[in-house]
């Protein structure tokens, strides 16, 4: 629809268009003199195509920000972007139809910006938060909180109350174009997916036809463990078109779920924030068109994003031309990792856009999957060549070993052990699980205590799971430590005979970390519900399989002017010109009939380091898995609550 709206007969006075970006992660990196300014420069790019593409609003899916409190530094650059591209003379053309009471319960004004009287908006933006900048702290405040207080953002789908969850939509109406906006910031994975189980999530459907149904949301969307992704399957059939934040490699070409129907936009991260294979596709923000019941999205490859090359090589496929079983194997692999690297520095090279803003240093990663460790070298020194050329030069090589543990290798429970910790404690007035974990160990033989995790940890697991009802207490305890299980690793110098030493090692700073953990716990427990989520560890994994080939033809976007709305004192401003651009695109198109559907209830590091990460990772394998209306809105909206449930329930 945004090639040529005379040739196809669309009228763009009928037809909402928005532009869509996720996970722009500000300020990730921004005192690093190389990497620091890469989210701001592309953060500005996405709102100068905003500006070009002459855009109804700005649809973001979360993570506008890197952590929940921002530096000053980065909120001065967010504001003012948000100042220079968002705020003008430009007429809005979206009529507002929801009750503004429920959209923007937690706001300061409970308005939408551009009906502000001290706003003067020409672009809205509508986003929700993620798992970076979620509410946290005292008062639960997120930074979208401070944007939102100063106008700039219309903040929404943002939940207190975690027993339940009823979303009421966004009404947005443009000529005969109706669309309800959905939207449900970042929730726990554990908890959202229990809440979907015991149908404690509502929504609110608009009782008349014709809404095009959007929804916005920022949650894991890859299957990583039972409870721990939500399923596509959960969503309600009725909706149109999901914007799935959260999730970094672009898949911004609309998916159709094949059992749902409705179809799905990952536009993934704008910045690189790891060095995950998902992170090297190129980055992209959109623009959707709906017009009545259809719509399509163009994706619009980002110019600025640095250039970043990820490649893994199995050096087994390269043993008999390297002759990897004899002279010094080590020497081998690094004259090969540096011939490599020079292949991927060049091929970087071709990501260059030619706009002077794009970064020229490029991201590099090389991931060699080794067969033996002492095919493994010093990969910060080898670094340290490519300073001035690489953008990470300190972690630019990485290696990968599988390891096996056969059967024989696992340590039985000591049955004697945990027989006497049980009868001790039937006999203490006490009767407390954490006691029964605390005596068992102490009973234990030496060849059957735990090597990696402290005894004190599943202690304290147990009583936050026993007293304090935290189905997350596991997860987070585990994370956490393993988590500084790498940290402590890294930097020393592992091999396989002095693992077992280096683990004693850091098993004497038990204390100290045990008194993190529980400060850690503490702080997470104090947001807004006591057994509210914990935010969880960054998810990116090197080994994501992760692969996407576009192609976008060059078409020329829409610049049609409409109208200017009423807007009291603002009226005899003029309006901002439209400005003629070019982008790049890929149309997909869904005719949607008349949609009078019933809606029915539904349901990194070397190999020894590498060897923790497969422990942690078959451990976690194995674990158990009243608002006030207006009143002059209420007309405008007839809403039908419906409860979805998950077709697990079945």
């Amino acid at each position: 629809m945004s090639d040529s709206t005379q040739n196809t007969g669309i009228d763009p006075d009928e037809t909402i268009k928005i532009l869509v970006a996720s996970d722009i992660h500000l300020g990730f990196n921004e005192k690093d003199p190389v990497r620091g300014e890469d989210s701001f420069v592309a953060f500005e790019e996405v709102l100068q195509h905003a500006i070009e593409n002459d855009v109804d609003a700005i649809i973001l899916g979360g993570d506008l920000f890197h952590v929940a409190n921002p530096s000053t530094n980065t909120l001065n650059r967010c504001t003012r972007m948000l100042k220079t591209y968002t705020l003008g003379d430009k007429p809005i053309k979206l009529e507002f139809l929801s009750d503004q009471n429920e959209n923007f319960l937690e706001s300061l004004n409970r308005t939408v910006n551009y009906e502000d009287p001290n706003m003067n908006i020409a672009i809205p933006v509508f986003s929700i938060h993620g798992n970076h900048d979620d509410p946290s702290g005292f008062g639960r405040i997120s930074s979208l909180d401070l944007l939102s207080t100063n106008g700039y953002v219309n903040y929404f789908g943002k939940w207190t109350d975690l027993t339940k969850i009823n979303i009421s939509p966004i009404l947005l109406k443009k000529g005969e174009t109706k669309m309800a906006l959905y939207g449900l910031s970042y929730i726990g994975d554990h908890r959202l997916a229990r809440l979907f189980n015991e149908a404690k999530v509502f929504l609110e459907k608009p009782e008349d036809s014709g809404w095009f149904n959007i929804m916005v949301l920022h949650q894991n969307r890859a299957d990583r463990g039972p409870k721990n992704y939500l399923p596509e399957k959960s969503l309600p059939g009725f909706l149109d078109l999901i914007i799935w934040g959260h999730e970094h490699d672009c898949r911004i070409i609309p998916e159709e779920n094949p059992l749902k129907k409705f179809y799905v936009s990952q536009p993934g991260s704008t910045v690189a924030t790891s060095l995950a294979e998902g992170e090297s596709i190129d980055k992209c923000c959109g623009i959707l068109s709906i017009h009545r019941n259809q719509f399509r999205l163009d994706p619009i490859r980002l110019q600025t994003v640095r250039p970043f090359i990820f490649e893994s090589v199995n050096l087994a496929d390269y043993s008999d031309e390297l002759q990897l079983d004899e002279g010094d194997v080590q020497e081998k692999v690094q004259a090969f990792a540096a011939e490599k690297v020079e292949e991927m520095i060049a091929r970087a090279k071709e990501k260059l856009s030619g706009n002077e803003k794009q970064p020229k240093v490029p991201l590099i990663r090389l991931r060699l999957e080794i067969m033996d460790v002492d095919q493994q070298f010093n990969a910060i020194r080898f670094g340290q060549r490519y300073n001035g050329r690489v953008a990470n030069p300190q972690d630019m090589i990485t290696f990968k070993k599988k390891l096996t543990r056969v059967k024989d290798e696992v340590k039985p429970l000591d049955k004697e052990a945990l027989d006497e910790a049980y009868k001790n404690q039937r006999a203490s007035t006490a009767r407390r699980a954490e006691e029964v974990v605390e005596r068992y160990f102490r009973e234990a033989d030496e060849d059957k205590q735990l090597e990696l995790l402290p005894n004190k940890s599943l202690t304290e697991l147990s009583k936050r799971m026993v007293d304090y009802e935290d189905d997350d207490a596991a997860e987070n305890i585990i994370k956490y430590y393993e988590k500084q299980a790498l940290q402590f690793l890294e930097g020393q110098v592992v091999t396989e005979d002095n693992l077992d030493e280096l683990l004693a090692e850091f098993h004497g700073k038990e204390g100290e970390m045990h008194n993190n953990m529980l400060k850690m716990l503490d702080s997470r427990s104090q947001k807004a519900d006591p057994s509210d989520r914990m935010r969880s560890f960054d998810h990116d994994d090197d080994d994501k399989d992760l692969d996407m080939d576009l192609k976008f033809p060059q078409i020329k976007a829409s610049t049609a002017s409409v109208p200017a709305r009423g807007r009291g004192s603002r009226g005899g401003r003029g309006s901002r010109a439209a400005a003629n651009t070019t982008t790049t695109s890929n149309t997909t198109t869904r005719g949607r009939g008349g949609r009078g559907k019933a809606v029915a209830a539904s349901s990194n590091g070397n190999s020894s380091v590498a060897k923790i990460d497969t422990f942690f990772s078959g451990l976690a394998a194995n674990r158990s898995s009243a608002k006030p209306g207006t009143g002059s809105r209420a007309s405008s909206r007839n809403m039908s609550r419906v409860v979805y449930v998950s077709d697990d329930d079945d």
